[in-house]
């Protein structure tokens, strides 16, 4: 702004240097003092505090991690992903019994919630709820009533054995994605099924292991271990939502001693009835061609009736026909075949060479492109966007946990006729798995292996397997990390106490609070904070004002240790703030600074919980003989530094005695904090030189309908400028 009132201003200053120290911040300030008008009683907060409870119990999934929105999260396909431009306004864990029970600060216009979790152990994934009177609770129901409908319909009888792959020749071949016929342009060698046979309308295989196998006992996972393997799963992945790269490993699992191998079924979260094989290769003769590649059918049909997609939609079930293979537990070991490459069985053994690589391959949609056998149809009728077609949706994409070994086609046509939905190029065959660990106290690691099958989105979660006996091969990744913010942008008037023109740009700041979680050991122990972290981001229009910015920190628990940062560009230092209190003077110039980030550090070492993050309130600040001229938000305490007989001057009508500061009897505040957003949409509006001087309310058309209701309309005002 242009400041006519800066002579006005420094003489206030001038007058506050010549108080005497017994003048500084007194709380009974004002008790005999009579207002000359009322306030404005509106506290101008963008802000609400919700008694949130979020109830996984019934689901048996343990720590679950969940995400709030504010909108609706989820794009309007048939099969729905996360929209990238929809950010949540909260996420948390659950503690061990699933269930998330505490006071939470979200955005006002937060009204109407959906609460999403990717946890794929979690069958009712997306939830919503109202926000009323304060509070929001939302409860999922129990999923293993689906799991054991799902396991009734994989029996059968043993008359209806197969390991005939007629109608599965498509896992080889390319297939015409009109009609579902072989177009006879071979991709990899045909699949060997030298495990055993599986049943011909379900898929599920006749060699799984059981209780009465010699080597169950040693191979088979126990309730603690898979409750450890899940949770694990559950901070590595979420459904719909982009696998982190660290998980994407590009190579297969190496055996570093001979050992046994068996893999167990997990789970998994996709609408495709895929097929899964297995194959391996001495370390140091990675293939090179994909027709080099010796697969063993492992898991003709790897649905296993999980998805939301199945019975979360009205008449989706039927799509199945009832063809669900799998169910979390199902076991099989591996066999080592020495002379595979010759087409021979002989010297079948269960034990695999030390320094061995196995690899994993998923042919997408591989059992649900069966063609009809008689009058009978054994796989799912998904078509896509293909709505006039007369097969299920043909889909040319294999999976391999190898890199270079995948493939995926881009057929111009078949996109446009499917609007380009499940369109995943994949030129250069990059390996399309996720390979991480579940780690126990005692450092053993238990090998987890997920799948993308190429489908629209990179979730890695569409089938899981984790690997048994326990630290045979080298070590993975161990997901025991993920990080929660809260985000927002402070505005001041630089002019305090003095009346200015309201356009909220004198000191803009971008702020953000980030929370990095661990789980030391998710069998045992509940996620914590070990890390919290500050932001703060100047930005200032043309002003001619001297200010500063500080942030006062309450501290819950005491931090193990501080570290503080001045980031700008691609400049990082390693700074020491001026500290007062609980408060850090960041800049005694945020004109000078603009565009640098303030990053304060705390770490606990014994980690804290949700209900022990740190208060956080950002000020600005100028230096004075006696103590600091300060503006907070409305209704906030200043420190004890604050010269308090700028109070009731100028436009000010604080009242200290009732915990009332920084209040005027108008439409506009001092300052404010706007909940949920970031810096970048106000770049086009309040920090564009040419909308210097105009009221917040020319730029945002809501703003006075929700000021002068006093918060209770158009909660979302700045959300939408002109």
């Amino acid at each position: 702004m242009r400041h006519k009132l800066l002579t006005a201003a420094l003489g206030l200053s001038v007058f506050a240097s010549c108080m005497k120290s017994t003048d500084l911040y007194d709380p009974n300030y004002g008790e005999n003092n009579t207002p000359k008008t009322e306030s404005n009683s509106f506290d101008f907060s963008t802000t609400q505090s919700v008694n949130l409870t979020v109830d996984y119990s019934a689901c048996g999934a343990g720590v679950v991690f969940f995400s709030v929105y504010s909108e609706y999260p989820l794009s309007d396909d048939e099969d729905p992903v996360l929209k990238n431009d929809v950010q949540p306004v909260f996420e948390s864990f659950t503690d061990q019994s699933g269930i998330f029970n505490t006071a939470v600060t979200l955005p006002a216009y937060a009204e109407h919630l959906y609460i999403y979790t990717g946890n794929f152990f979690v069958k009712e994934q997306l939830l919503e709820c109202n926000v009323q009177n304060g509070s929001a609770s939302v409860a999922a129901k129990s999923s293993r009533s689906v799991a054991r409908r799902a396991f009734g319909m994989t029996r059968s009888s043993d008359d209806n054995q197969t390991t005939s792959l007629a109608t599965l020749y498509q896992l080889s071949n390319l297939v015409d994605w009109r009609t579902g016929d072989d177009t006879g342009n071979k991709i990899y060698k045909d699949w060997v099924t030298w495990l055993g046979s599986w049943d011909s309308e379900t898929g599920r295989p006749s060699y799984l292991m059981s209780s009465s196998d010699a080597n169950y006992s040693k191979l088979a996972f126990s309730e603690d271990e898979m409750k450890g393997i899940k949770q694990t799963i559950g901070n590595a992945l979420a459904n719909k939502k982009s696998c982190d790269t660290r998980f994407r490993q590009p190579f297969d699992l190496v055996l570093d001693k001979k050992s046994e191998v068996a893999v167990t079924v997990v789970g998994g979260n996709t609408c495709w009835n895929s097929t899964m094989g297995y194959y391996y290769y001495p370390e140091g003769q990675t293939p090179t061609k994909r027709e080099d590649l010796n697969i063993v059918m492992l898991f003709p049909n790897t649905q296993g009736g999980q998805s939301s997609f199945i019975d979360g939609k009205a008449g989706s079930g039927d799509k199945y026909n009832g063809n669900i293979a799998l169910q979390t537990g199902d076991m099989v070991q591996l066999i080592y075949y020495p002379n595979i490459a010759n087409g021979d069985m002989s010297g079948a053994t269960t034990e695999f060479p030390k320094g061995m690589r196995i690899g994993f391959i998923l042919k997408s949609n591989g059992w649900g492109m069966q063609k009809s056998v008689g009058d009978k149809k054994f796989y799912n009728i998904y078509k896509g966007d293909l709505k006039n077609s007369d097969v299920a949706r043909q889909y040319n994409a294999w999976g391999a946990s190898t890199e270079g070994m995948s493939y995926s086609s881009d057929d111009a046509e078949q996109n446009a006729a499917d609007k380009g939905t499940y369109a995943c190029p994949n030129p250069t065959g990059q390996a399309r798995t996720a390979k991480f660990a579940y780690q126990n106290a005692d450092g053993q690691q238990y090998a987890i292996v997920s799948f993308e099958d190429a489908c629209n989105d990179d979730d890695y979660d569409d089938i899981i397997l984790a690997l048994k006996p326990v630290g045979v091969f080298e070590d993975l990744p161990v997901p025991d990390e993920k990080v929660t913010k809260s985000i927002g942008v402070y505005a001041f008037e630089d002019l305090w106490p003095a009346k200015g023109d309201y356009d909220m740009n004198d000191a803009v700041v971008d702020f953000s609070q980030v929370w990095t979680w661990k789980t030391p050991n998710v069998a045992t122990t509940s996620p914590k904070i070990y890390k919290e972290t500050v932001n703060l981001t100047t930005y200032q229009n043309y002003v001619t004002l001297k200010s500063g910015l500080a942030v006062t920190v309450n501290n819950k628990v005491e931090p193990t240790s501080v570290k503080m940062k001045a980031i700008k560009g691609a400049d990082v230092k390693d700074v020491t703030f001026e500290k007062d209190g609980d408060t850090y003077l960041l800049t005694e110039d945020i004109m000078g600074t603009i565009g640098t980030q303030f990053v304060i550090e705390f770490e606990y070492a014994d980690g804290i919980t949700e209900k022990q993050k740190s208060t956080v309130k950002p000020f600005i600040y100028r230096n004075e003989s006696v103590g600091r001229w300060e503006v907070h938000i409305p209704f906030e305490a200043p420190t004890s530094k604050m010269i308090t007989s700028y109070f009731r001057t100028g436009d000010d009508l604080s009242v200290p005695a009732e915990g009332k500061y920084y209040v005027r009897d108008g439409n506009y505040p001092f300052a404010f904090f706007l909940s949920g957003v970031t810096i970048e949409p106000f770049k086009s509006t309040i920090l564009l030189r040419a909308n210097e001087s105009k009221p917040i309310n020319d730029l945002y058309p809501k703003f006075l309908k929700w000021s002068t209701s006093k918060g209770k309309e158009n909660k979302d005002w700045y959300k939408t400028s002109l």
